[in-house]
């Protein structure tokens, strides 16, 4: 389980930037030699039919983000300053989208410095290994129901259709890149942190620097403008190992784009 991160960094505007495109590899499939990739944000119109970007994909999420669309009927707290004003929108069938922070979660295999480190993850590699939070995107959700009741009125991934691996993806300033679920916040069953199941606003020191965010487990992270949209379901389930699960999951990213974009531009 992830720990409390308790701080606050400042998050900068940022000016959008033109996209690098690049081919989409299979879901499941391998990319051992591929470099780790960020895709840039871009403003610029595609015609119908084409490639989308991540800045139209983006701007169609936040149109649909609205009180028709909220899943919760509570608030959600933003895990850096504690606010209670995060919430969750399907903004197409299947899909599910959160702005808020991004601490920094530095659990599971790799070794860190950070006091609160723990050895575990959640959810765990296609071989059963703990996830590495310095070599695997990894983003975190609750870990049960808060109010412990069905359906939930705080968004609960078993609710629907997310399960360990599910894949996302994360924006922020001129950047998106794939991610999938690694880690979870602590369960209303455990006494022992002042973490919370309400939180939404965490992810692993990998998905931080792929994103340029401060990636330190004890000074890292922004307060306010990362967005998580996640795709739910089996057939968005990422396979790999800790060596190429980052990979993979770049490699969605463009699929990603062009399967949400005619859902929600225009």
């Amino acid at each position: 389980m992830s720990s409390t991160r308790m701080r606050i960094v400042l998050a900068s505007a940022g000016a959008l930037a033109l996209a690098t495109q690049f081919a989409v590899a299979n879901a499941h499939a391998a990319v051992p030699h591929a470099a780790a990739t960020t895709h840039t944000v871009s403003a610029q119109p595609v015609a119908a039919g084409t490639t989308y970007t991540a800045a139209q994909v983006l701007a169609g999420v936040k149109s649909h983000s609205t009180s028709s669309t909220k899943v919760n009927t509570k608030p959600h707290i933003n895990t850096m300053t504690r606010a209670m004003n995060v919430n969750v929108y399907q903004v197409a069938t299947g899909v599910y989208a959160y702005s808020s922070s991004m601490a920094i979660d530095d659990d599971g295999s790799d070794p860190d410095p950070d006091p609160d480190h723990q050895g575990q993850t959640t959810f765990q590699d296609s071989n059963g290994k703990q996830l590495g939070a310095h070599h695997v995107p990894y983003f975190v959700l609750g870990d049960d129901c808060w109010d412990k009741k069905t359906p939930c009125p705080h968004f609960f991934y078993k609710e629907h259709g997310i399960s360990g691996r599910q894949f996302a993806l994360v924006f922020y300033k001129s950047k998106v890149i794939g991610a999938i679920f690694g880690d979870t916040q602590t369960g209303n069953s455990q006494t022992t942190s002042s973490n919370d199941s309400r939180e939404l606003g965490e992810a692993s020191v990998k998905a931080a620097s792929l994103l340029g965010i401060p990636s330190s487990g004890t000074t890292g992270g922004v307060d306010n403008g990362v967005t998580v949209v996640i795709f739910s379901g089996s057939s968005w389930v990422v396979n790999g190992t800790n060596s190429n699960l980052s990979n993979n999951a770049q490699a969605l990213v463009q699929k990603a784009l062009n399967t949400l974009g005619p859902k929600v531009v225009g």
